[in-house]
């Protein structure tokens, strides 16, 4: 989940046209027949949180109901699992692991590295050799216990700098500035070892405003896929977060051509946190609500017209369960409508755009 996250980022170096021209391919598929034609179904999953999940059965029927793909939300970052460096507390994700295995769902794991959400001892590392350890012995742990359950994994999240032309490209985090970049390289290389059959994920977020800042990003996420597979590194996709303001409109040719780039890298794509940021809509639900699927489904057309993600996951399911009250409070005071559910549980309009993806209509 994001803290505060206003990041961005424009173009990847392509113009509309390119971006256009990789597109054809779908448009020539349609002229061989049906069949060739039909789009495939994009699995759809949720964030779920572990509180929620244990205090409230309708949030369980939910998931059970609308959900393919369940993503632990914040019971495998190392500050839930990792209270102290002597022990591993599995709890909470075992359990989500356990519903989603018993009902047929498919799992992502989120995430083995992330400059936040560390226990205190792991903020107050002081050496090379100390982070590295604690680093391996941690991805070593974790994706052992789920392997062969767990088929992906955001391996490294958030490693980008907010705006990477200030100073970029990489964030300041307790792993920066003891391994520098090779901190994402040893993740990477670390999960691929002890689970070869996993799916390996660099997870951001802001690929798809028009900004400078956010094209630079873009151009950072591919550079650091670039390079881990240049060194043999496995690399399977690229997660964008998809955190998306309402107020603030979408670099549809950025987008577009930043999936071109991921393609060219032999790359998958996957919306990973997917809500809406509202707080500067009209308070009226049903054109807050309007103006939320419009955007969902102008940003999710923008990346299927060039390549299909791998899943779309929402960060939460209902609005009665969203990290964006408290963090983007409104100034009216009214309740924010991030997500496909309502408070209770009622689909929404965006929800029926997603569900579209997931069916293979769209």
């Amino acid at each position: 989940m994001p803290l505060r996250k206003r990041d961005r980022d424009n173009a990847a170096g392509l113009t509309r046209r390119d971006a256009l021209a990789a597109a054809a391919g779908l448009a020539s598929a349609a002229a061989l027949g049906p069949a060739l034609a039909a789009p495939a179904p994009i699995p759809f999953g949720s964030a779920a949180q572990i509180e929620t999940f244990r205090a409230d059965p309708r949030y369980r029927q939910a998931l059970l109901t609308y959900c393919d793909v369940i993503v632990p939300m914040n019971d495998l970052k190392w500050e839930a699992i990792r209270h102290d460096r002597s022990r591993f507390d599995f709890s909470g994700a075992d359990e989500l692991v356990g519903f989603a295995e018993r009902n047929g769902k498919a799992l992502r794991g989120h995430a083995l590295l992330w400059g936040e959400a560390l226990p205190p001892w792991a903020r107050e590392m002081s050496t090379r050799a100390e982070a590295e350890r604690e680093l391996v012995e941690h991805i070593e742990t974790v994706v052992d216990r789920y392997k062969g359950r767990i088929a992906t994994w955001d391996v490294v999240n958030e490693v980008i700098k907010f705006d990477p032309l200030e100073g970029g490209p990489m964030r300041d985090t307790i792993w920066q500035r003891l391994l520098g970049p090779e901190h994402v390289e040893i993740a990477f290389r670390t999960a691929a070892r002890v689970d070869p059959k996993a799916r390996l994920v660099l997870n951001d977020f802001n690929f798809e405003e028009g900004w400078p800042g956010t094209a630079e990003r873009r151009r950072v996420a591919l550079d650091i896929c670039r390079r881990l597979k240049d060194k043999g590194i496995p690399v399977h996709g690229i997660g964008m977060q998809a955190h998306l303001y309402a107020e603030n409109s979408l670099d549809i040719d950025g987008l577009q051509a930043f999936m071109v780039e991921i393609g060219k890298l032999g790359l998958d794509v996957e919306i990973t946190e997917l809500d809406v940021i509202d707080w500067k809509l009209p308070a009226d639900a049903g054109t807050r609500d309007r103006a939320a699927a419009s955007l969902v489904g102008s940003f999710l057309n923008a990346i299927v017209s060039v390549r299909r993600p791998k899943a779309i996951v929402t960060w939460g399911l209902s609005d009665r369960y969203s990290w964006i009250h408290d963090t983007f409070p409104r100034k009216d005071k009214a309740k924010a409508r991030p997500l496909p559910l309502d408070a209770d549980f009622k689909p929404k309009p965006m929800m029926a755009v997603l569900d579209r993806y997931r069916r293979g209509r769209a």
